[in-house]
């Protein structure tokens, strides 16, 4: 294969194994999701053969994407977008597709993700239920979602920056619902953005 082909085979690989972890299943049970033989799907996840058209055009269909979006680096992710952070309510929703070109983006990939709308950007967010590092969290306190900067993690103290205050609090004290993975632009089309859908 030349370095074009490589890449290409690479990119559908990635995607597939985002499906087959995010659902936990086997080659041979997306093989059987795809009517296909088991084969070119596991040569495909071995990075040794690129696909021929007819191929490439049932894997994004069944992805739901076009054939450049499934050959492409950058990774897509439907995602439910929020305009407010009343991520609860699930009536007053758009679904927009993000694209991220994020190496870190594989090991994430499983978690539930939404999108919260700030002026001409969304904020891509993850469902956790703990602080494990630094970054931007959601936290429930009294049925209100807050966006809160953690500069500190400690087994036993979590230090926060809160209107440029340094807050210190253990972690049995907040509620955490998500964190901020990216945030993409709507307006303008590079590494990272999204589209609605």
């Amino acid at each position: 294969m030349t370095e074009q082909e490589n890449l290409i085979v690479n990119n559908i690989a990635n995607k597939l194994e985002v499906v087959l972890n995010k659902n936990k299943i086997t080659i041979l049970a997306l093989s059987k999701l795809l009517k296909i033989d088991n084969q070119p799907v596991y040569r495909i996840m071995k990075r040794e053969h690129i696909p021929n058209i007819s191929f490439l055009i049932m894997i994004a269909h069944y992805l739901n994407c076009s054939v450049p979006e499934l050959i492409d680096e950058k990774f897509f992710l439907d995602i439910k977008t929020y305009y407010n952070y009343d991520i609860n309510n699930q009536t007053k929703h758009e679904q927009h597709r993000a694209y991220i070109y994020d190496a870190t983006f594989l090991t994430i990939a499983n978690n539930e993700f939404f999108g919260v709308m700030k002026d001409q950007f969304v904020k891509i967010f993850y469902k956790v239920n703990n602080i494990s590092d630094d970054g931007c969290y959601l936290t429930l306190d009294n049925n209100n979602i807050t966006e809160i900067n953690i500069i500190g993690v400690g087994k036993n103290l979590i230090i926060a920056l809160v209107n440029d205050k340094e807050i210190r609090f253990t972690p049995d004290k907040i509620i955490v619902t998500a964190k901020l993975y990216k945030i993409v632009s709507i307006l303008q089309f590079n590494e990272y953005t999204t589209k609605r859908i």
